[in-house]
Formats: structure tokens, C-alpha cells, sequence
């Protein structure tokens, strides 16, 4: 709840193979493994080595501002700020130049274009030319290229899985990235502290080359998008991506629920932190603890969200992970008592609620994949990274304000009402009755 960031036209389907409401849940299809799909291992082992290497450099990177340059804390929020703008500026023009393009060539670029400039930083470092403006430069052209990255492989996942084993494959997806979250920033302090924060950046870029390498040896054929001959102005594209989005009522859906989820989420990621310290009475150490069971419960709900669907399908399983952390997410401003009791009620909190979360982000993220034709991802997914990119600093901001105004305490309970508003969104809409993955047939004109 502490540490998520975010998930991330009209369609003629199949009949009544789209929402298979009344349909039991044993009727779904059995599907073949992922684990033998080796293009999708490559891309998955890719994934691994580069979010790993991605949390180490977060860590070193902040590291080496502190402890190489001696950055004030004015200089450490100027860093975050400043690397949040690319997603902002190139989110949306992203997105077209990867529906226009294949998309394996741009992830492979961007990861090569990401390790030559992260190694930028160790190599001024040897020459005593590290400066504060080179790091927020540095990590500027990563996040830009990491948009690029991210928009490309949203849209490339099925291209090398079938429509049933999409979540499976962002299961496994997302049990990486947790692991990453719970490894990398350790691996990365330990690195900083045996060889400085500037030489442990090397491992990110040596990470991004691994991947690279990876990707380029997948061999499943990708078309390039079919058209009419003409290229048409960026604007436009840009624009016919956003009325797809507007024209569809399950991408509608998922994509109010994704802003009003990551605007009052925010609050948390604003005030958790003193909430914890101030208002509990917890320790920096114990504040660590908590926030790492998230990174358990993210990885437990990756690891069940396959069963968890097959089981009861992908509407239901999709609000079910919302609604429960809903739930979840009142324990925090309820929590009282002693310190280990409210460590109790934070540690439940966080991993109940992560878990649920993750079943959540990997059933909607599996979703918007399927009912988007494939020239369209790239628009459809940047425009769920855009939303984020936008509504995240609003909520930290206005989060902030209110937690002066009001106190933390009623803050977060206000930021708990993000879920339940989220949760009934999607109940309003026809994600609820979706049982499969449907098929899109064609985008309606």
C-alpha cells in the first residue's frame, strides 16, 4: 500500500465468449506452461536482471548524491521531482512511436542507451568530475528511456504468450519485480558500502546489457502495425488512442479506478513515514520492517494471482483484490494501542493488502492487454502511465496540505477511501461479469 506505483475504443468480441458471467469456474481452459515458452523465459529473465540492477542504481544513485557529493535535502527532493518529468512530457508521444515501430527494438535500445548512460557516472567519478547536475541529468535520461521501455514491453508480452496465459505471464512478471523490491535496495546499500555508490551504478548498467542480450534472442516474429500507407501526425494518433480508451467501457473503467486509486493512494507515500514515527511511536527500524512486508505480500499475491483467477476469474478476482485492500487499508489510520500491537496491525495491514493489490495490478494490466488491439498498446498503455505520472505528485502535494490542515490521522483515512472508491467503479462497470480474457475482434469506427 506503501510502495505500489500504479497499474499501469470501441471493440466488436466474439459474442458471448467476452463476459462468460454465468459460466463455472471449472469450465475454464486448461493452457499450456510458460515455463516452456522460451522466448517468454528470455524476456522474463531480462525483466529480472534489469529490475534488480534498476533498485540497486535508485539506491546507489541517492547514495552517491549524499555520500559523494554531500547533496542538502532541498538537492535530494530536486532529484526525485526532476526525474518524474520525462514520463510526463513523453508518456503519451511514447506510446505512438511504439505502436508505429516493433517493439522489441526499442526495449533493446532502451536498455543499451540506459547502461551507456549510467556508466557516465562512475567514469566522472574516477575523474573527479562527479557533479550533482550530472546525476539529475543522468537519472532524467534513464527515467525517459524507462518510459520507452515500459510502454514497449506492456505491448510486447502478447506478442510471445497466447490471450490465456497473459496472467500468468504478468505473475511471473510481478513476482521479479518484488523481488526486486525486497532484494535490490539491500543488494545495493551492501554494494555502495564495498566498492562507493558511483562504481555499484555499474551493476544497474551491466543489468541493462544482460537484458539487452536476452531480448535480442527471442525469435517470436513481430509484424509491424498494418496501415494505410500514410503516417499519420502525431496528434492525431495520440488523440485516436485516447478515444480508444474514452469509447471502451472496461479500459474507462480501469483507467478512472487507476487515477482515483493512485491520487488519494498518494497520501500514503506523503505521510506513512511521520504517521508511522510520530503518531505510533515506531522506530526508523521498525518503519523498514513494515514497509518490506509490503514487498512480501506483493510477492505472495504474484505468486497466487494465476490460481486466483482460474479459480473465480478475472473481473471477479480483479475487484476482489481491490475491495480486500480496501479493507486493508482502514487498519493504518485505526491503529492503536501499544507499539507491538500497532506493528502487529501494520504488518498485517501491508502484507493482507499488498497481496491483494499485486492479484489486482496483474488482472488489470492482463485485461487492458486483451482488449486492446494490438496497433493500439502502445497508445492505451502510455496513456494509464501519463494518468499516473500526473495524479501521483497531485496526491503527494495535496496529501501533504491536508495532513497540515487536518491532522495524519484523518488524512489517511481520506486516503483509504481511494480503494473503496475504486472498488466501486469497477463494480459499476462490465469488468465485474468478465469470467476470461476476452478476444478482440476489430475496433469499431
Amino acid at each position: 500500500m506503501v510502495r505500489r506505483n500504479g497499474f499501469t475504443a470501441g471493440f466488436k468480441y466474439n459474442g458471448p465468449t467476452m463476459f462468460e458471467a454465468n459460466q463455472p469456474a471449472q469450465t475454464l481452459p486448461q493452457k499450456r506452461s510458460l515455463w516452456r515458452n522460451r522466448d517468454f523465459l528470455k524476456l522474463w529473465s531480462g525483466k529480472t536482471i534489469s529490475a534488480f540492477g534498476s533498485e540497486i542504481s535508485g539506491t546507489a544513485i541517492s547514495l552517491a548524491a549524499i555520500l559523494t557529493l554531500n547533496a542538502t535535502p532541498m538537492q535530494l527532493g530536486l532529484l526525485g521531482a526532476l526525474a518524474g518529468i520525462p514520463a510526463l512530457i513523453i508518456g503519451l508521444p511514447a506510446g505512438v512511436w511504439v505502436d508505429r515501430m516493433r517493439r522489441k527494438p526499442i526495449m533493446i535500445a532502451s536498455d543499451l542507451l540506459r547502461a551507456a548512460a549510467l556508466v557516465t557516472i562512475p567514469a566522472a567519478a574516477v575523474f573527479g568530475i562527479l557533479s550533482f547536475v550530472q546525476l539529475v541529468l543522468v537519472s532524467m535520461v534513464v527515467k525517459a528511456l524507462t518510459v520507452f521501455f515500459e510502454v514497449a514491453d506492456n505491448s510486447f508480452l502478447p506478442a510471445v504468450t497466447s490471450r490465456d496465459q497473459l496472467v500468468e505471464g504478468n505473475s511471473k512478471l510481478g513476482i521479479s519485480d518484488s523481488l526486486a523490491e525486497i532484494g535490490g535496495p539491500a543488494i545495493g546499500g551492501v554494494l555502495v558500502q564495498a566498492i562507493t555508490a558511483p562504481f555499484a551504478i555499474l551493476v544497474d548498467s551491466g543489468s541493462y546489457i544482460v537484458s539487452a542480450l536476452l531480448l535480442a534472442r527471442i525469435r517470436t516474429p513481430e509484424p509491424l502495425s498494418q496501415g494505410d500507407g500514410q503516417t499519420p501526425s502525431m496528434t492525431s494518433e495520440i488523440v485516436e488512442g485516447m478515444r480508444t480508451v474514452r469509447s471502451s467501457q472496461v479500459l474507462l473503467a480501469l483507467l478512472a479506478a487507476t487515477a482515483v486509486f493512485n491520487l488519494l493512494g498518494s497520501f500514503f507515500g506523503a505521510l506513512y513515514s511521520l504517521y508511522v514515527i510520530r503518531s505510533l511511536g515506531l522506530t526508523p527500524v521498525l518503519l523498514g520492517v513494515v514497509i518490506s512486508a509490503g514487498g512480501v505480500g506483493a510477492l505472495i499475491g504474484a505468486a497466487s494471482a494465476d490460481r486466483v483467477t482460474r479459480r473465480i476469474g478475472v473481473g471477479p478476482a480483479l475487484i476482489s483484490g481491490m475491495a480486500v485492500h480496501a479493507v486493508t487499508a482502514l487498519l493504518t489510520p485505526l491503529a492503536f494501542g501499544s507499539v507491538p500491537q500497532v506493528t502487529a496491525i501494520l504488518l498485517f495491514a501491508q502484507i493482507a493488502g499488498d497481496t491483494m493489490l499485486m492479484i489486482f495490478f496483474i488482472n488489470a494490466v492482463s485485461l487492458r492487454q486483451a482488449v486492446t488491439p494490438d496497433r493500439l498498446l502502445g497508445r492505451v498503455n502510455a496513456s494509464f502511465q501519463v494518468i499516473v505520472a500526473v495524479v501521483g505528485p497531485i496526491g503527494f502535494l495535496l496529501g501533504g496540505l491536508l495532513g497540515e490542515r487536518l491532522g495524519l490521522r484523518p488524512t489517511l483515512f481520506i486516503a483509504a477511501t481511494g480503494s473503496w472508491i475504486a472498488t466501486a467503479i469497477l463494480l459499476a462497470s462490465p469488468v465485474r461479469t468478465i469470467r476470461v480474457l476476452p478476444v478482440v475482434d476489430s475496433v469499431t469506427e
